[in-house]
This record gives C-alpha cells, sequence and structure tokens, in this order.
C-alpha cells in the first residue's frame, strides 16, 4: 500500500515539474509574460487598436521610460497601457460588495524592452485573480480576461 502512495506522489511531482518547466520563466500566478512578434512602438500601437476595435477605451498611455527619465533614472522603452471596457467596469463596481475591485481598474497592459533588444509584453491575468483573491466577481473577470487574451494576442508569440 506504501508502494502504490509513493508511486502516486511521485507521479505528481513529475507532473507539477513537467508542468513549471513549460511555463514561461517570468510567469507568475497571476502575470504573464511574453515576447512581441513587433518592435516596441508597433505593439503599442497594436495593443491600443485591438483595444479600440474591441470596444474597451484607452485612457492614457504611461511613458515610463520618460517618467523615469525626468526624475534621473535611465531605463530602456516601457509602457503601461491601462484600458478600459464601461461595461465591465459598471458589473464590478455595481454594488457595494464588488466596489473592492475598482482597485484594479482600469486594467493594464505593460510594453517593455529588455537588454536582449527585444519587446515583450505583461499583463495580468483577470480570471485567476479572480479565484484566488475571491470569487464573488469571477464572471466579470472571466470576460474580461477574454477580451484581454483577444486584445493581446495578435501581438504575441
Amino acid at each position: 500500500m506504501k508502494m502504490n502512495r509513493f508511486n502516486w506522489s511521485g507521479l505528481l511531482l513529475l507532473t507539477v515539474i513537467l508542468f513549471s518547466a513549460c511555463r514561461a520563466e517570468t510567469d507568475t500566478a497571476v502575470i504573464s509574460e511574453r515576447e512581441s512578434l513587433y518592435g516596441f512602438d508597433e505593439t503599442v500601437e497594436v495593443i491600443r487598436q485591438n483595444a479600440l476595435d474591441a470596444g474597451w477605451t484607452v485612457p492614457i498611455v504611461h511613458n515610463m521610460q520618460m517618467n523615469l527619465q525626468n526624475a534621473g533614472v535611465a531605463i530602456l522603452p516601457a509602457k503601461i497601457i491601462e484600458l478600459c471596457n464601461a461595461g465591465h467596469a459598471a458589473e464590478l463596481l455595481q454594488t457595494d460588495r464588488t466596489k473592492f475591485n475598482l482597485a484594479v481598474l482600469p486594467c493594464r497592459v505593460a510594453v517593455y524592452q529588455k537588454e536582449d533588444g527585444k519587446t515583450y509584453v505583461s499583463w495580468k491575468d483577470y480570471a485567476h485573480f479572480s479565484q484566488l483573491e475571491h470569487t464573488i466577481s469571477q464572471p466579470a473577470f472571466r470576460l474580461i480576461q477574454a477580451d484581454m487574451e483577444e486584445i493581446i494576442s495578435p501581438v504575441i508569440n
């Protein structure tokens, strides 16, 4: 009987190791990073246009390179694109029970260059986030995640 439990435990451990090895090194529980198919400026523009085409607004694009340069810090190109979908936001903010979600709105996508000269995109997995934090707003966050994947997937490997 002990040998049988050991075999199952070993199989489970091997599965976890293999799954972990298949994920990108920089993925966390709720943040993913992928290399862009495009250069920096084009990646920002494609994501911005994809968001608009999907019915989202882009309230602001933060130029982190310029912001930090103004503070005397030099970094490679980096921008944070804020995305807003009024319908999704309204659903998350309609009741006092779900208003705490305001802390993660608007949705953000980061585009940046690394020292290897390549452009990368990172974003939050909102569906997974809602499972870790709470389940109250899970349906809304699943819709947000589906939209985010539609907006981002054309630019990543």
